[in-house]
């Protein structure tokens, strides 16, 4: 079968692996140039760049894909809302990879949040200083927030040029932003925070290869409050690689 992969996750590069391990014909779409060279890395066919509606679907159209794959990041809405329409209106089957939640004890540290202006009201009451750690695309909406107006906050974020150009373009002095790639350590989320003197942390609920792990552990290790903003809810569910694989070939 000839299936298009959305994937720009490590785990999104796996499952596109594993198929064409198979021997399925894949092509792995990703939003950066760099997530499309850590898919060449691995001997993969692939193509980047940001898509909408009309450029999808004349992917899809010219390509005759038997179906689309969508193992994006949790966190990617507007894509798979998006996919799913594309692969409605071209009579496709549209099969959504979700990668496994991280389930975590209650604690009095761990704050979750439904979404972003919620998180934000949380963190501001837990403290001054301020990690997001929830990516770039979504700072428009946290910096506009009237709650932390007053606050000191602080970003990680990837280092490209383009990121880069977007936080300066929000405000954000070079002391503020942390460019790195991770996953990261445990012990190097609690040197970073150490450094900073951050009070309270903002993640996404990533999941274990998404790196949220460490960042509980090195909050609750320095006694620092965590507020976890949960994932969109999806009808997706959260199976294996190799579970996946089957329910795709039995279907298909």
């Amino acid at each position: 079968m000839r299936l298009l992969v959305l994937a720009g996750t490590e785990d999104g590069r796996e499952l596109a692996d594993a198929l064409k391990q198979r021997g399925h014909e894949v092509l792995v779409s990703t939003l950066t140039a760099y997530g499309a060279d850590l898919a060449l890395e691995k001997g993969l066919q692939v193509r980047s760049g940001a898509m909408d509606t009309q450029i999808l679907t004349d992917l899809v159209e010219g390509s005759a894909f038997t179906a689309i794959v969508d193992a994006t990041h949790p966190y990617a809405v507007n894509v798979k809302e998006m996919a799913k329409t594309v692969c409605e209106k071209q009579a496709i089957p549209y099969l959504r990879w979700q990668r496994s939640s991280l389930e975590l004890a209650v604690h009095p540290l761990i704050h979750w949040a439904e979404d972003i202006p919620a998180a934000a009201l949380m963190a501001a009451e837990l403290g001054q200083r301020i990690l997001l750690t929830t990516g770039s695309n979504a700072l428009p909406e946290w910096v506009s927030l009237p709650v932390l107006k007053d606050k000191m906050l602080y970003i990680r974020v990837l280092p490209t040029a383009g990121v880069l150009a977007r936080c300066e373009a929000l405000g954000f002095k070079p002391n503020q932003i942390i460019a790195a790639q991770g996953p990261f350590s445990q012990e190097w989320d609690e040197a970073m925070f150490k450094q900073l003197s951050i009070e309270v942390v903002v993640a996404k609920e990533s999941g274990k290869v998404g790196g949220t792990l460490e960042k509980v552990q090195a909050c609750l290790c320095l006694n620092i409050p965590l507020v976890i903003l949960k994932r969109p809810v999806t009808d997706a569910q959260e199976v294996s690689i190799s579970q996946f694989i089957k329910h795709l070939e039995e279907i298909l």
